[in-house]
């Protein structure tokens, strides 16, 4: 199973991630502690049927990630989401103490910006993702001006916390009907959008 995170990690497009604001700076080498832990067993990989097929959830008091599915299957969804989890991973690593909302918001830009980073040929060749989810929606946002700029104020990530304002302290939770008709739209465009996590944050 760690192979799956692993793969995921060396991928090209985690490269071109960097992006930060306040006290909070992601970029391609915030990656390597993860993958150092992950290949000394510091950080488990686990499957967990019970997740869903969609979901995947780092849980930081056992050091372990789990899975929800087995393999990606060749979706950048599915990759979007390791990489969404593997950012509360590094702060647990690196000891940082934060808002859950600012996990939550470093993570779910991370994880569009992986998105878009998969899917950009077909993006600039016209093809827009749609997201019904808010939070989603608010976070491609703010990873568009990841791309132009590294440095995002707070001002410009702040919609991430009201979108909507009970999103980080809630049980996120995504129907699969609202999947599905995600993903048939995804589909239509050849493009994948990001699934909402449906884990409850632990301890951020």
């Amino acid at each position: 199973m760690k192979q799956i995170v692993l793969n995921t990690l060396d991928k090209l497009e985690i490269r071109k991630i960097a992006f930060g604001f306040g006290t909070i700076y992601i970029n391609a080498l915030s990656f390597e502690s993860v993958k150092e832990a992950i290949k000394k067993d510091k950080i488990k990989v686990e499957y967990k049927s019970s997740l869903g097929a969609n979901t995947a959830k780092y849980r930081y008091t056992a050091n372990t990630l789990f899975l929800g599915f087995k393999d990606t299957g060749g979706s950048t969804d599915r990759e979007a989401l390791i990489v969404h989890e593997c950012v509360h991973a590094i702060f647990d690593i690196a000891g940082k103490t934060m808002l859950v909302k600012q996990s939550e918001a470093a993570a779910y830009v991370t994880q569009v910006l992986y998105f878009y980073y998969r899917n950009e040929s077909a993006i600039l060749a016209g093809s827009t993702p749609t997201f019904k989810d808010p939070i989603l929606k608010a976070a491609w946002d703010v990873a568009m001006i990841a791309r132009r700029r590294s440095n995002i104020t707070e001002k410009e990530v702040a919609p991430l916390y009201t979108a909507p304002n009970t999103i980080f302290i809630k049980k996120i939770t995504t129907t699969m009907k609202s999947m599905m008709a995600c993903e048939r739209q995804i589909l239509s465009s050849q493009v994948s959008s990001p699934s909402q996590e449906k884990a409850e944050r632990e301890g951020r």
